[in-house]
């Protein structure tokens, strides 16, 4: 199964790029998370770890409102990242809708921020069994520099919520800064 994903995830990659006329306004971006903090609650006791780092692939389409202002969507995939002091792993698939405003006093730089919420499907490490899981809310906001016409770099904050549990399913939030760079179509 994960490997299905991973190469159904290349496979619309490669299709996007080999339709960039029909793809105008499309962005991919490549993902680079240092780490992050997981947090649960199981019996009332708040639990705390550390992620290690992890690459993850998005695809955003937006529309320009106006000079300013840009809405749409997009679909991130995260390959899987390990849980420090555990032996298993985890990833998020978020689907969004998102805002990208130009900053103001921005005219040599071309910063923008953006904000995004929506939901996403909680996948586990095949070492995990017996768990009954289930996906939650997004939500992230960011800060980035259009370089030129093509290219596009970015900094985000997000949570990622899930439910994760034997018999009773707990809260599971996963937090994250991401480093990206984006090729626009």
């Amino acid at each position: 199964m994960k490997k299905t994903r991973i190469i159904v995830v290349f496979a619309l990659l490669l299709i996007t790029m080999s339709c960039s006329l029909v793809w105008a306004g499309a962005t991919v971006k490549l993902g680079f998370e240092p780490g992050g903090d997981l947090s649960t609650n199981i019996s009332g006791y708040t639990l705390g770890y550390g992620v290690d780092s992890g690459v993850s692939v998005a695809g955003e389409y937006l529309i320009a409102l106006n000079d300013k202002v840009e809405v749409g969507g997009g679909l991130e995939y995260q390959l899987n990242r390990n849980v420090r002091g555990l032996e298993t792993g985890f990833s998020f698939i978020p689907v969004y809708g998102m805002a990208k405003v130009k900053a103001p006093f921005s005219t040599g730089l071309n910063t923008y921020f953006t904000a995004k919420i929506g939901y996403n499907y909680l996948t586990l490490d095949e070492k995990v069994a017996g768990f009954d899981y289930g996906g939650g809310l997004y939500y992230g906001i960011g800060f980035g520099i259009d370089l030129n016409d093509k290219f596009t770099v970015d900094a985000e904050y997000a949570v990622h919520e899930g439910e994760l549990g034997y018999i009773l399913k707990q809260p599971f939030d996963y937090s994250k800064v991401r480093f990206g760079v984006g090729y626009k179509f």
